[in-house]
């Protein structure tokens, strides 16, 4: 309360400073054309100095009276101290603005620490913990030990989720970040939540920062110095005392990677999608709030780009590694499916009306994999969720193609092959990714040769799989089921 009760008075004595050198303008017109001069002429009538002053004095006596509190002791001492000179040459803004600079001294500082004790209030409101939490939760590296079992992951996703805003957002655009300068010609008060009803925590403190930023730039001595450091006092606060804190604990209950049951990685990536639009609408407010009071100093928007790249790039490199678990927690899941599912006689079947239906372990994991890229598609967004669902793409194909390595098939196996890879081929189709796309449309080609004689292979391989390694056509071809009589004439054809 001390400071900001300071920083409404600083305010309003900048209020005031402002009034006195407007005021003190204002008489310039009489030290220059004193009352007497005929404008159209252009002459002046004769008029005294002493009446001059005279006038003068007691208008500054006025305004030093209600604004300084202090009245002048005479004309010729005031001109004497306040060192004034020639009337016409004389600034009366800048002179009268000096008396407020000793203050401006210590004005940063107390707006710093006005400007972090609400933030915090803010973000501690946001990770608060009831009672009831506490005890579904109890995580030892914040609250004692977590529960094992469900109970106390359940309650750690939703405590995150809630932290970051991402229960009402989910699916939700990012939010604009609304202009504060109307807010700014007062300090905040009474409680935060009534101030800000309705808003997200990281649009609440940069309101906050908005205030302090168009504070700043009446109080402050450099502009440009004062907004990076409010700046980076509140990117710190986010970064680290919030956006941190939920991702620590978001990291605890991330799928295993060798997961014995579904993984669970929509938590994650809903809190993946909460942060990033976090960080969108932090990018936003300071290329519109700040970056425009940092171009008078190049080197201090430099660093203050420097800084804002370095600390979203640590964020970013977590989420990062929280994706690449989820990835090869759903890889190992796909094994395991396929595993459980798929018969050894599933690609040597007897009957040739089994031939036209996919395997149980080709639909189960086909839903699987929909499943998780639904989950990408729901939170990711833009370059992010490209790169997931190319990476998914890739990794199972290779999960198919080494699944189906184990396994020797008949002509007839040859067609229930096909029509698993199919039915991957629809499922990856829908990822919109082109690289995994012709990725399965190679794998279909590569079937069948498992269909084909020996003797049409040539022609399949040079007009539809010319791109692709003899190594590996000729390790696909080893699942035949009669590769061991054909080996020799397989690998002619191959040149190996």
């Amino acid at each position: 309360n001390d400071i900001e009760d300071y920083l409404k008075v600083l305010e309003e004595a900048h209020k005031q400073t402002e009034k006195a050198a407007g005021h003190f303008a204002s008489l310039r017109k009489d030290l220059i054309f004193p009352e007497g001069v005929d404008v159209k002429t252009s002459v002046r009538t004769p008029t005294t100095n002493s009446q001059t002053l005279g006038r003068i004095r007691a208008s500054l006596a006025h305004v030093q009276s209600t604004s300084l509190g202090t009245p002048l002791s005479s004309p010729i001492e005031t001109r004497r101290e306040m060192n004034w000179g020639r009337a016409d040459d004389f600034k009366f803004k800048e002179s009268v603005e000096n008396i407020f600079n000793p203050f401006r001294e210590e004005y940063l500082g107390k707006e710093v620490k006005l400007l972090e004790r609400y933030c915090k209030a803010i973000i501690d409101r946001a990770i608060r913990l009831d009672e009831k939490e506490r005890e579904d939760l109890d995580d030892k590296s914040l609250f004692g030990r977590r529960k094992k079992g469900a109970k106390g992951s359940r309650a750690l996703k939703r405590w995150v989720l809630n932290a970051l805003d991402a229960m009402a957002a989910a699916g939700c655009p990012p939010s604009p970040v609304s202009d504060s300068s109307a807010k700014s010609k007062r300090l905040p008060q009474g409680k935060l939540s009534d101030d800000f009803e309705g808003e997200t925590v990281v649009e609440k403190v940069l309101n906050v920062l908005g205030a302090a930023i168009e504070r700043s730039k009446r109080l402050g001595n450099d502009i440009p110095v004062s907004c990076d450091r409010l700046s980076k006092e509140v990117w710190t606060l986010l970064l680290e005392k919030y956006i941190s804190v939920a991702l620590d604990l978001a990291e605890e209950v991330l799928p295993d990677d060798v997961a014995r049951e579904e993984p669970d990685t929509r938590f994650f990536f809903r809190a993946t999608g909460a942060i990033n639009r976090i960080i969108h609408i932090m990018t936003n407010h300071y290329r519109k709030h700040v970056l425009p009071n940092l171009e008078a100093d190049p080197n201090t928007k430099s660093r203050a780009d420097s800084f804002n790249r370095n600390s979203l790039r640590r964020i970013e490199n977590r989420l990062l590694r929280g994706i690449k678990i989820c990835l090869r927690s759903v890889m190992f899941y796909s094994e395991k499916i396929l595993q459980k599912y798929q018969r050894p006689s599933d690609f040597r079947p007897r009957d040739e009306l089994l031939c036209f239906e996919c395997t149980e372990a080709c639909h189960q994991v086909s839903a699987f994999i929909a499943v998780q890229a639904e989950a990408a598609v729901e939170s990711l967004q833009g370059r992010n969720l490209d790169a997931y669902l190319a990476e998914l793409g890739r990794r199972f194909y290779q999960v198919v193609v080494c699944h189906l390595r184990k396994f020797s098939v008949s002509p007839l196996g040859a067609m229930l092959v096909a029509q698993d890879t199919r039915k991957f081929q629809d499922v990856v189709h829908a990822f919109h990714i082109e690289e995994v796309s012709l990725l399965f449309s190679q794998l279909r080609d590569m079937t069948s040769l498992l269909m084909l004689p020996v003797e049409q292979l040539g022609m399949v391989v040079q007009q539809r799989l010319n791109t692709v390694p003899v190594e590996e056509l000729h390790t696909f071809l080893k699942i035949r089921s009669d590769y061991a009589k054909q080996r020799i004439q397989i690998l002619n054809l191959l040149n190996l």
